[in-house]
């Protein structure tokens, strides 16, 4: 049960894919997240109440949704410095030579 939330919630198919190293950091980082969870999940059933119990996959979705807050926690920087770093490091296509992206492609449609 425990494989089938993780599997449903960690979308294995969207691993960085470009390198073997990028492979195992994105396994570790996703295997880091679910041990975090349960260890989550754990203290909180333990501190709960008998009759409802918590469901790792939504704990999961709801940290995930957090995620940004977190790192920002860890980073010891405000929400709004780690997104504004994310926005300018991260925002923008990468220049390639073997393909466009939609705004060149969108520009080429246009041109003709």
């Amino acid at each position: 049960m425990i494989f089938k939330a993780w599997k449903s919630h960690l979308n294995f198919r969207q691993f960085n894919a470009r390198s073997a190293n990028l492979v195992r950091l994105s396994v570790m980082t996703k295997l880091l997240f679910c041990m975090l969870v349960y260890h989550f999940c754990n203290a909180i059933e333990l501190l709960g109440n008998a009759p409802r119990h918590v469901s790792l996959l939504r704990l999961a979705r709801i940290l995930g949704q957090c995620a940004c807050r977190i790192a920002a926690a860890v980073l010891q920087i405000t929400p709004e410095q780690w997104l504004d770093y994310q926005l300018t490091q991260h925002m923008y296509y990468e220049p390639r030579k073997d393909r466009k992206n939609f705004f060149e492609l969108l520009a080429a449609l246009n041109a003709d």
